[in-house]
């Protein structure tokens, strides 16, 4: 029979051992208590693992579908503000021409004239909203302000329409001034402009530069912004319009309305050439608010995209529940079994920390 010496080194070196292995096992058992899901998904789910990649690379796309249908919202929310505004501007307007009706009192002009510089500056400020630095009715063009400011200094807008007045008074008309234009002339005239602000009408050379020949005045000397509308995914399939433009009907006869109202509604005027401004700017006003392609048919085209959007965001959310439970399923942990198991872990611990104290307490000194 052999006797097999087993050492107080070996013991020691048994339970440093032990203790590690509990650590390790402890670190594991906090991140699952904690995280409330498997510290290693590869071990637990074993095949599986694929399938639970594919779930939570699904979500991080709905996630992110989502983020863009919130944008798409603000746009669209921020875009109909804007309108909103624009079409209180534009009833403005009208009650301002309805005040003047035919009056030939010089403050009573001043005051309708003042009333559509007012308006016009209020059209370019909503025209030029922004959100998070995009401007939304500029189309793809975010980041240009799509308005010209008809009163700033310079101002490109202004200039177009002075060189097509003075065109048309002194070289066609050959007249020493737009007073002496007569109900035909003003109303040729504002047949003339009025084509050319909708677009069926291209500039000409003379009164503008050859290089401007066959060009569109609004786009030329007004708008900044591109005919095409931001789009935004809001699903797998699903793309909407997220912005509108600046360059629609609505907001060029709004232009028109209040720009011929407040030049030429003049108490020096013949009264017959401004019983014509004042008729044409009722009519253009009208077309800007309710007409074809107006600004009221384009809000209610943002109001369509935004509840397509609001059912779309529904949608992304039921898909990501369902998607999320049953990730969930497979890598999560039940909470109270992961508390139970780091509580043993630490008994565990502390009991192999007791008995290696008392192991390296063992002395024979103490028997001698």
């Amino acid at each position: 029979m052999k006797t097999s010496f087993i050492s107080t080194l070996s013991v020691q070196t048994t339970m440093r051992n032990s203790i590690a292995g509990v650590q390790r096992e402890m670190v594991k058992a906090n991140q699952e208590a904690v995280t409330q899901k498997h510290a290693d998904l590869g071990v637990t789910l074993g095949a599986s693992t694929a399938r639970a990649l594919d779930l939570s690379r699904d979500i991080t796309r709905i996630e992110s579908l989502h983020s863009t249908a919130a944008l798409a919202t603000q746009r669209l929310d921020s875009a109909e503000l804007a309108m909103d505004n624009m079409n209180k501007v534009g009833l403005d307007i009208q009650s301002a021409m309805l005040t003047l009706g035919t009056s030939s009192d010089a403050t009573n002009l001043a005051t309708a004239r003042s009333a559509m510089k007012d308006a016009l500056e209020s059209f370019t400020q909503f025209a030029n909203t922004s959100v998070q630095g995009e401007y939304i009715f500029a189309g793809i063009n975010s980041d240009v302000k799509p308005l010209q400011d008809y009163f700033a200094p310079g101002s490109p807008a202004k200039a177009a329409f002075d060189t097509e007045l003075n065109y048309y008074v002194v070289t066609v008309k050959g007249y020493a001034s737009k007073d002496q234009m007569t109900a035909g002339d003003m109303g040729q005239f504002l047949d003339d402009l009025e084509k050319k602000f909708n677009g069926t009408t291209p500039l000409t050379a003379p009164p503008h530069p050859a290089a401007m020949a066959g060009k569109d005045l609004w786009t030329s000397y007004f708008s900044s912004a591109s005919d095409e509308n931001m789009k935004s995914r809001i699903g797998p399939t699903e793309v909407i319009d997220s912005s509108t433009n600046s360059n629609s009907q609505g907001m060029r006869n709004f232009a028109f309305a209040s720009i011929v109202s407040y030049e030429l509604l003049q108490p020096t005027a013949k009264q017959e050439a401004r019983d014509i401004v004042a008729e044409r700017t009722r009519t253009a006003i009208s077309k800007a608010m309710n007409g074809v392609d107006s600004i009221n048919q384009q809000r209610t085209n943002v109001g369509i995209a935004s509840e397509r959007v609001s059912k779309a965001e529904e949608r992304l959310e039921a898909q990501k529940d369902i998607l999320t439970k049953s990730l969930g399923s497979m890598e999560n942990v039940d909470p109270e079994e992961a508390a139970t198991r780091l509580n043993t872990m630490k008994t565990l611990l502390e009991t192999a920390y007791t008995v290696t104290a008392k192991i390296q307490q063992l002395s024979l000194a103490n028997y001698l």
